[in-house]
């Protein structure tokens, strides 16, 4: 692999190849098991909130116990959006989209959708959009 500027280049020898069968199984079963473990959290962040009901006599536990609630509403609504966006990734595989970037229609690199399988773009595509965002 080559380096520019100190960011790595990926070599593109799967770029314009479809992913296989067993891929597209192995990617199944890896956003399944990721949407299951990302349930259990959402799950125990939900319960913590309401297992921090009832009233405390001191303010400053009522406060600290307030501080808490928000910590982990802030979890859970993030967790409930890495739910959504892994049960969308998992709802491209019947409509024989899985991999493919939703901005250019181009196949999204192996790499990438072994580290998010649930990514929705290419590098490049992404790219575009964070920079198009920053200009706003």
């Amino acid at each position: 692999m080559a380096e520019n500027n100190g960011r790595e280049l990926v070599d593109d020898y799967d770029d314009d190849e479809e992913l296989t069968s067993t891929e597209l199984s192995g990617f199944r079963e890896k956003l399944q098991s990721e949407a299951h473990e990302v349930h259990e959290r959402l799950q125990r962040h939900s319960d913590g909130v309401t297992d921090a009901e009832g009233t405390l006599p001191d303010e400053v536990d009522q406060a600290s116990r307030e501080s808490e609630k928000t910590y982990l509403l802030k979890l859970a609504d993030k967790e409930r959006k890495l739910l959504l966006q892994i049960n969308r990734a998992l709802g491209k595989f019947d409509q024989g989209t899985y991999g493919i970037c939703e901005g250019t229609g181009d196949f999204i690199r192996r790499k990438r959708l072994e580290l998010r399988p649930w990514t929705r773009y290419s590098i490049h595509h992404k790219e575009l959009l964070e920079s198009q965002k920053k200009r706003r």
